[in-house]
């Protein structure tokens, strides 16, 4: 699980308050990225880069979001850092109420993601956010590479406002359509919850369309 410099960008005007993170959240940036984008030089860092295949340690990631006002909760089926709540997000959980909820790569690895995204998504309070990065097109990096209609389709029938871009180059990609590619892309999404009525499981677009027709 990773927030690399456009997820930093993204979530800057959120990083406030009670934060809440599906696996611990690297910060797979540079000392000058963080000065750069919050206006202060880090001084602690992990060992981290190791896993993500960088040679330079990584910034702490408690440090910045302390740096922000932040208070950060990190939830994992595994201590991995000794800081995590323990939750097998497979199954259901009330992970409590936050400002942000950020997944960084988590979803994809829960064999029962519909259940582990209702989590999430139940832990986002009226009026927050929840982030998502994950794979589009990332063959058994997880159990699953996620297409951007089931975003669009969960966040939109069930009323909160979601908002999308392919990360990896510059691409044309339908929000719930068939598209074409040729390298692997991430999806970032950013969705907002405006009522807390209870989920729905979504019907993916092109069959609902296909339905409205009849």
């Amino acid at each position: 699980m990773a927030l690399p410099l456009h997820a930093l960008t993204k979530l800057k005007p959120y990083l406030k308050g009670e934060v809440l993170s599906l696996g611990y959240p690297d910060l797979t940036v540079t000392p000058g990225d963080i000065e750069k984008l919050f206006g202060y030089k880090p001084t602690e860092f992990t060992k981290a880069n190791e896993w993500h295949g960088r040679e330079d340690p990584l910034p702490e990631t408690f440090e910045l979001f302390d740096h922000l006002g932040a208070k950060l909760t990190v939830v994992d089926f595994t201590p991995d850092r000794g800081v995590e709540q323990i939750a097998d997000l497979n199954y259901p959980h009330d992970l409590g109420k936050f400002d942000l909820v950020i997944d960084a790569g988590t979803l994809e690895h829960c064999f029962n993601i519909g259940q582990a995204w209702t989590n999430a998504a139940g832990a986002v309070k009226v009026g927050g956010h929840i982030y998502h990065i994950s794979p589009m097109n990332m063959p058994n990096h997880g159990f699953y590479s996620l297409s951007p209609t089931v975003f669009h389709d969960f966040y939109s029938q069930n009323g909160w406002h979601c908002e999308m871009k392919i990360l990896a180059r510059p691409m044309y990609f339908n929000t719930t359509g068939r598209f074409m590619v040729t390298t692997e892309h991430l999806v970032s999404c950013l969705a907002r919850r405006n009522h807390s009525e209870p989920f729905k499981m979504p019907i993916q677009t092109k069959y609902l369309e296909k339905m409205e027709r009849k």
